[in-house]
Formats: structure tokens, C-alpha cells, sequence
């Protein structure tokens, strides 16, 4: 069974990866949006809550297992517990032995028709798991916002193929909308074409068509932090075609929204430093260059005169700028894509 821990983390890799290799991708303007439709929209009956149990953790070991198969063997725990009993039996390396062995758990831990039907329905989680990494791999990796949706539902529709609809979409539903959503609201974020009230309008859009009437809690869940960070990419397009004044004036206003006067001096501090480091720096390889291109100097004088800039714009820094310049201009330089 080694071969098949090693194809279920393969997938859950992939399924990991994808938001963050889209979100990188998602930077470039090709991004119009996502043409598919919803795996699962709000007319699917998962709930916010759902989503919390797919990211809640849960120890098998210290909870009866049987407490949360009481009304049904297929709910939103089954996947958790079947991962638990793949890792707490992974000693063994056949099927035979496996199964063998699980049987002799669950029967041991609950009512002898509940382990059955748990029993029945881990060896086709199995099988599903053997066949899945062959599959994704035909697939490919999306590269996509697009894409990423358009394997969520090969991937869900092969899972109704094994299980059968409406098991498959109980089981692995929640999994599936955790994953669709933020695909669709980083597109619609980092869209570099639409100014904030356009995004805002597609966002607002987007919560009612996947979560119904539980579209105004959504934002809910986001920490100040990613929805400070969410919030400048609403503006991107419109911070872009603002002054330097305008531009101050509107990242202050979006963090009064989240933030308190203390934590935005804070920021703000933080902003000016860089900003001076930047000036710095570039008044820096201004100067340098002026040396550099001064005919009138040999190489020892240059040299000279670039230790005695560096002295006089570094100070107690000096010796860690040279450092720096001499990694950089040792490293190769990045290939041209």
C-alpha cells in the first residue's frame, strides 16, 4: 500500500498548489475570468459551516469515532476518518493485510452494521486512491485560473463515477468549494483590467451565485491582515493611475479600515524607510556610474573613489554594501524567458 500513500500525497500536492501556482500566475493580464461553471454553486446545500469542518482537525485517536457516523456513514468526516485509518495502518503494505486489519478495527470500535458500511466503503476509497494519480496526471497541471476550475471538475466528476453522485459530492464537496472559491475571487482580484468598484461588483456577484444566503458572512472569515491585502489589489488598477499624493492618501484610507492610528504610523514608517532606501540606492549606482564611466580615471582611482562614496554614503554599512554588491555580481544573471 506504499504505492498508494504515495499517489493520495501526490494529490494532495497538486490540489494544494494549485491556488498558490495560480495566484502567482494570476499577476499578468490574460486573466479575464473563469468561463466554466461552478462546481458547486449555492445551490449545492454545502454551507460555511462545511468548509469549517474540511479544515477542522480532528484526532480519531482521542474521540469515539462512532460518535460521528451515528446518523450516516457518508457526511463530511468520512474522508478525515479514512485518511486517519490509511495512517494508522500504514505499516501495511498489501491490501490483504490492510483490509484485514481495518475490518478488525472498526468492528472492534463500533456497531458491527455501521463497521460494515464504513468497511464497504473504504475499499472503494482504495481503489479510488490507486487510479487517482494516473488520472490526475493525464489531466495535467493546470496553469490557469481557467484550467485549475476545469480540473476541479474532471476531478469531481471522476469521483461520481467511483462513489456515485450524490455520495462522491458529500464526501469531497466541501473539499472542492474550499478550493473553487478563492480560485475565483484571486482572478477577479488580481484582474490589473478592472478599476475597484467593477471587482467589488463581480465580487459581491461571486458570493451570492456560490453561497446564497450566506454571501454577506463570507468575508467574515478573513483576517484584517488578508483583507487589508485583498483590498489594494481591488485597487490596483486605480492606485496605478494615481499621483504619488493620491496613492499615500488612498492606501491610508483602506488602513483605517482594518487598522488602528498606532499600527498605521507603524506602516507608514515602515513605507518611508523604504522609500528612502530606495532614493538611497538609486542615487547610489547614479553616482557610481559617474565613476565608472569617467575616462579620466585608471582602475585603481575608480576603485578608490568607489570605496570613499560607498564610506561617505554607507557609514558603519559600507563593508555589508560591498558584500552585497560583490554576491550580486558574482551570481549569473536569470535566464531570458
Amino acid at each position: 500500500m506504499h504505492k498508494k500513500r504515495i499517489i493520495t500525497f501526490a494529490v494532495i500536492i497538486l490540489l494544494i498548489i494549485i491556488t498558490t501556482l495560480i495566484i502567482k500566475k494570476m499577476t499578468s493580464n490574460e486573466h479575464r475570468g473563469v468561463e466554466d461553471g461552478f462546481v458547486f454553486d449555492k445551490s449545492s446545500n454545502i454551507k460555511l459551516k462545511d468548509i469549517e469542518t474540511y479544515y477542522k482537525h480532528i484526532d480519531f485517536n482521542k474521540d469515539n469515532a462512532k460518535d460521528y457516523f451515528k446518523e450516516n456513514v457518508v457526511n463530511p468526516y468520512t474522508i478525515k476518518f479514512f485518511m486517519f485509518l490509511d495512517d494508522s495502518f500504514k505499516a501495511y503494505d498489501n491490501e490483504k493485510d490492510l483490509f484485514e486489519n481495518v475490518y478488525k478495527y472498526l468492528h472492534a470500535t463500533m456497531p458491527a452494521d455501521m463497521a460494515e458500511k464504513l468497511f464497504d466503503l473504504y475499499k472503494k476509497f482504495v481503489s479510488y486512491q490507486l487510479t487517482l494519480g494516473e488520472k490526475a496526471k493525464a489531466w495535467g497541471m493546470p496553469k490557469t485560473t481557467e484550467e485549475a476550475v476545469h480540473f476541479l471538475h474532471r476531478l469531481q466528476d471522476y469521483r461520481r463515477e467511483v462513489f456515485g453522485k450524490e455520495t462522491a459530492d458529500i464526501l469531497f464537496g466541501a473539499s472542492v468549494k474550499a478550493e473553487e472559491y478563492p480560485l475565483r475571487r484571486g482572478a477577479i482580484l488580481a484582474d490589473k483590467t478592472m478599476y475597484a468598484a467593477e471587482k467589488e461588483k463581480k465580487l459581491n456577484q461571486l458570493n451570492e451565485d456560490m453561497w446564497g444566503n450566506e454571501a454577506d458572512k463570507v468575508d467574515a472569515y478573513a483576517g484584517p491582515y488578508t483583507k487589508y491585502k485583498e483590498k489594494l489589489s481591488l485597487y490596483d488598477k486605480d492606485l496605478s493611475e494615481m499621483s504619488d499624493e493620491g496613492k499615500k492618501a488612498q492606501i491610508r484610507a483602506i488602513r483605517e479600515e482594518f487598522y488602528t492610528r498606532e499600527q498605521i504610523q507603524e506602516m507608514e514608517n515602515v513605507d518611508q524607510a523604504i522609500e528612502e532606501n530606495y532614493k538611497k540606492e538609486s542615487d547610489y549606482k547614479t553616482r557610481e556610474a559617474e565613476i565608472l564611466n569617467d575616462s579620466s580615471l585608471d582602475k585603481a582611482e575608480k576603485d578608490h573613489k568607489i570605496q570613499e562614496l560607498q564610506n561617505q554614503m554607507y557609514g558603519d554599512e559600507a563593508d555589508a554594501l560591498r558584500r552585497r554588491l560583490a554576491i550580486d555580481r558574482a551570481s549569473p544573471p536569470a535566464s531570458k524567458k
